[in-house]
C-alpha cells in the first residue's frame, strides 16, 4: 500500500506540472511524454499477447509515439497525405508483416498491435483537442476552462478508481464483475462515482470563483457530465481487464510500482478523455443550432 501511494503521489505531481505548463500556454510540452507513454503502452500490449515478432512490436511502438506529435505540431500541414491514407498504409504494412512472419505471428497479434498503437495515442490526442478548444472556440472557452475540463476527465479516471478502491475495500460486499475483476464491488463503484462527482463540483466552484471569466460552464453540466464520464471510466478499466484475463496476465507491465504498467494506469483515461471531448462537441453543436 505504501509503495502504491508513493507512486500515485509522484505521478499526480507530474500530471499537475504538465497541466500548469498547459495553463501557461506552453502547448507543445504534453505531446512528447504522451508519445513516450503511447509507445510503452503499445509494447505492453504486445508483451501481454506474448507476441515474439519484434518487427511488429517496433512498428506499433513507432506509430504510437508519432501520433501525438503529428497532432500536436499539426504535421498534416507539411505532409501532403490525408490521415485516412496514412492509416490504410499502416494497417496494410502490419498485415504484410504478419504474412512475412506467419509462423510466429497470429492475426490477434496484429489486431492488438493496431489497437494499442491507435487507440492509446488517439485517446491521448483528445486531451490535446480539449486543450485547444480556447483557440478553436474563443467565444466559448478560455484557457482555464480547458485546463479544468482536462482535470475533470482525469478525476473521472483516477479519483474514481481511488475512491472505489478504498470504499470497496471497506464496505464492498456485492461483486461488480467477478469474472473480469474479482476485487471490484458495486459499493466501491458507487463510492467511486460519488467521490469523483464531489471533487469535480468542488473544483468547479473554485475555478468559477477565481479563474473563469464567462459562464460557458455551469454546475449542472459538471454534475451530470462527471457522473456519465465516471461510469465510462469504470468501463474502460474493465475493458482493459478483459484483455489481460484473455491472456492470463494480472498487469500490463510494472513501470509504476504498486500500480502496474502504463495501460494499467491510463485504461480508464482512454474512455474518460474522449467521452469528455465528445460531450463538449455535442454541447457546442447544440449551442450553435
Amino acid at each position: 500500500m505504501k509503495v502504491r501511494i508513493i507512486t500515485g503521489v509522484i505521478s499526480a505531481l507530474f500530471v499537475i506540472m504538465l497541466l500548469v505548463f498547459t495553463g501557461l500556454g506552453h502547448l507543445g510540452v504534453m505531446s512528447v511524454p504522451m508519445g513516450i507513454l503511447s509507445a510503452i503502452a503499445a509494447y505492453e500490449v504486445m508483451r501481454v499477447t506474448k507476441c515474439k515478432n519484434k518487427v511488429l512490436t517496433v512498428c506499433s511502438m513507432i506509430f504510437a509515439a508519432a501520433v501525438p506529435l503529428y497532432v500536436d505540431f499539426k504535421l498534416q500541414q507539411y505532409i501532403p497525405v490525408p490521415v485516412s491514407v496514412i492509416l490504410i498504409i499502416y494497417i496494410m504494412l502490419m498485415l504484410i508483416i504478419m504474412l512475412k512472419f506467419y509462423d510466429t505471428t497470429k492475426f490477434e497479434h496484429v489486431a492488438l498491435a493496431i489497437f494499442g498503437s491507435i487507440a492509446v495515442p488517439g485517446g491521448f490526442c483528445t486531451l490535446l483537442r480539449v486543450r485547444d478548444l480556447c483557440v478553436e472556440y474563443p467565444q466559448y472557452f478560455q484557457r482555464s476552462h480547458c485546463v479544468f475540463l482536462i482535470l475533470c476527465a482525469m478525476y473521472c479516471a483516477w479519483m474514481s478508481d481511488t475512491w472505489a478502491y478504498f470504499i470497496g475495500s471497506k464496505f464492498g460486499k456485492h461483486k461488480l464483475a467477478p469474472k473480469i475483476s474479482p476485487k471490484k464491488s458495486v459499493e466501491g463503484a458507487i463510492g467511486g462515482v460519488f467521490g469523483t462527482v464531489l471533487f469535480c463540483v468542488v473544483s468547479y466552484f473554485i475555478c468559477d470563483h477565481f479563474f473563469f471569466r464567462n459562464d460557458t460552464l455551469n454546475v449542472w453540466m459538471i454534475l451530470f457530465g462527471s457522473i456519465f464520464v465516471s461510469v465510462l471510466g469504470m468501463c474502460g478499466d474493465l475493458s482493459a481487464s478483459v484483455i489481460k484475463r484473455n491472456f492470463g496476465e494480472k498487469d500490463f507491465g510494472n513501470l509504476f510500482p504498486g500500480h502496474g504498467g502504463v495501460l494499467d494506469r491510463i485504461d480508464s483515461f482512454l474512455f474518460t478523455m474522449p467521452a469528455t471531448y465528445a460531450l463538449i462537441r455535442i454541447g457546442i453543436a447544440i449551442a450553435e443550432i
